[in-house]
């Protein structure tokens, strides 16, 4: 089992992962476009030529954002989304690691999945900041690899992934 750069011999198996893996409105990029964007990279964990899973990362100075992170359907909670993450951790060791996960409320139907990520998320080496990101339709908890982060870092990275997105910058408040 090992980490590679993206190679169009799995095109299909990581298209099939990042479809299955996220909802339509979640798929920001097409695969094509993750390809040819610059400061961007697509890594696969393939074991004897199948993809177990994908990361994507786009990099900004000395900083990196997960955007995604997934595993093939049929082999989840074996371990493997660890594994990248560890692999994330130690290869970008001297960066700062983002992520964004669904805001973990209470009061969200879905609470419990959203919970069982932060958790995920958690016992693999990152830290729930005091930082929430607000956009259109919904609220996302910031995580770093750090507990203590430079906010404004954080925006300029943050402004950076919606230009390679061409999404709107979302808006950056202190939890309350």
């Amino acid at each position: 089992m090992k980490i590679i750069k993206f190679n169009r011999k799995y095109y299909k198996q990581v298209n099939d992962i990042y479809k299955n893996s996220f909802p339509k409105e979640e798929r920001y990029i097409s695969l094509n476009k993750m390809l040819m964007t610059k400061d961007t990279k697509l890594y696969c964990l393939v074991n004897q030529e199948e993809v177990y899973g994908i990361i994507y990362l786009i990099e900004y100075h000395q900083m990196i954002f997960i955007l995604y992170l997934a595993i093939n359907t049929k082999i989840r909670s074996k371990g493997y989304g660890s594994y990248i993450l560890k692999w994330c951790l130690d290869t970008y060791k001297e960066k700062d690691i983002y992520l964004n996960i669904e805001e973990v409320n209470e009061s969200k139907i879905d609470y419990e999945i959203r919970k069982k990520r932060q958790n995920f998320y958690l016992k693999n080496g990152f830290f729930d900041t005091d930082y929430m990101s607000i956009e259109d339709t919904q609220n996302f908890n910031i995580l770093c690899n750090h507990k203590e982060i430079n906010i404004e870092n954080y925006k300029a990275l943050d402004k950076f992934v919606a230009k390679v997105l061409n999404e709107p910058i979302s808006n950056i408040i202190k939890k309350e």
